[in-house]
């Protein structure tokens, strides 16, 4: 049975957390800790973040919006909708549609990340449409994954982690 390409880009992210957390054995126990634990923080009411309506529908908007603590100098594209919304202590999630196509998407998060101080520690961009970035900027870290979703845009998955060393 074939594997789905966003089944191989997920296998990826998740091997690079690998990776780094076998690199960093706080980070690791860390993780493991956090696993065993309920989260210790949990999302803020989603009711701070003021929607505009833009080409592609409502920037930040539809039913869920950024929390008010989401970090600033994380890329996000001009025009998204956010898909799903993950919190579990150290690790945030988002999940989110934005028009376009992947590489431009990719170029783009990867001008603004260098331009806001991030370390690149890993580029994987591949012939179907997909892609992968991975930076470090102090002692978080963050992952951002790139999908064609073959309607006229791109799937990007945010994962954020803090207290990486």
């Amino acid at each position: 049975m074939p594997i789905r390409l966003p089944a191989i880009v997920v296998l990826a992210a998740l091997a690079l957390s690998v990776v780094a957390l076998a690199g960093c054995p706080q980070s690791r126990d860390a993780f493991v800790e956090s696993a065993r634990e309920p989260a210790v923080r949990a999302l803020p009411a989603y009711t701070g973040q003021s929607a505009h309506a833009t080409a592609y529908g409502t920037h930040g908007g539809g039913t869920l919006d950024l929390p008010d603590d989401f970090p600033a100098d994380i890329y996000l594209p001009a025009d998204y909708r956010i898909n799903s919304l993950m919190d579990r202590g150290a690790l945030r999630v988002v999940s989110l549609q934005a028009p376009g196509q992947v590489s431009a998407l990719f170029g783009d998060a990867r001008a603004s990340m260098d331009h806001r101080g991030w370390k690149q520690t890993m580029a994987m961009h591949d012939a179907t449409d997909s892609a992968l970035l991975s930076y470090e900027k102090g002692d978080r870290a963050a992952v951002l994954s790139f999908n064609d979703d073959r309607g006229g845009g791109v799937t990007i998955n945010v994962q954020l982690r803090e207290g990486v060393h």
